[in-house]
């Protein structure tokens, strides 16, 4: 119920007022493995449900949105990786550790620093499929294009989560407050470079990457309520955070 309410804060505006575009992450196509090594699917332990992405940037550590980890056990978190499927699991680590972002906020129709790290029990062994990605510490202006990957939903009404690991092309922009919606400078947005393509995150790709030239510049924080990909979405930029997260690197 709770995050039911809370969601409401994040719609922009009613369905109707969005541009008839094509829906088609959205916008995106499958990823093959070893593309995204970086990739982690975050489940409860003991269970196959996925609920959000991560990423990992050391043989402990994940980075990911702050919002579904409240509340959660140390122990209560699955990291898989080295997959694009699912319904697959080639690594699974318990976590032993959560890190919530000491200044994480909700208020009103604020989210602010919607941001933690997971870390595994045991550490992680690299590979051609399971590998780290850099931090950026430099501040990504409006008009670059970036990536972004996940098991969200692919249809802007917000279907059944894809099993298989999407990737698509965004390009940054403006943050564009709403009266449901506002944007702190601590947020990169991303979406469509096309009037023509939706494009976009969806459901639980919420925790996942925005990448550019191979270094992590986002996490995935929040997309349109009423139709995913219908205007930029939200991303925890993580310029912002980088001293934050080093300390526990």
């Amino acid at each position: 119920m709770f995050r039911s309410l809370l969601v409401l804060f994040f719609a922009i505006a009613a369905c109707s007022a969005a541009p008839n575009r094509e829906s088609r992450i959205l916008g995106g196509r499958n990823a093959f493995l070893g593309e995204v090594p970086y990739q982690a699917s975050l489940r409860y332990w003991g269970s196959t449900f996925h609920f959000a992405g991560g990423v990992l940037i050391n043989t402990r550590y994940v980075v990911t949105g702050a919002f579904n980890l409240r509340g959660r056990a140390y122990n209560s978190i699955n990291i898989v990786l080295g997959i694009t499927s699912l319904d697959t699991g080639v690594v699974n680590r318990q976590s032993d550790y959560i890190v919530i972002h000491d200044q994480f906020a909700i208020e009103g129709n604020i989210v602010k620093n919607d941001i933690a790290l997971v870390r595994a029990l045991t550490a992680i062994t690299l590979s051609t499929t399971i590998n780290v990605i850099p931090l950026s510490s430099s501040f990504v202006r409006d008009g670059m294009n970036a990536q972004i990957s996940g098991w969200g939903a692919t249809d802007k009404d917000k279907g059944p989560d894809s099993n298989n690991l999407k990737i698509a092309n965004v390009v940054t922009g403006p943050c564009k407050d709403t009266e449901f919606m506002t944007f702190t400078p601590q947020h990169i947005c991303a979406g469509s470079a096309s009037n023509t393509t939706v494009v976009g995150i969806c459901t639980t790709d919420i925790g996942g990457p925005l990448s550019l030239y191979g270094q992590l510049i986002g996490i995935a924080n929040h997309h349109y309520y009423y139709g995913c990909g219908m205007t930029f979405d939200g991303f925890a930029r993580i310029s912002s955070y980088f001293v934050w997260i080093n300390q526990y690197m």
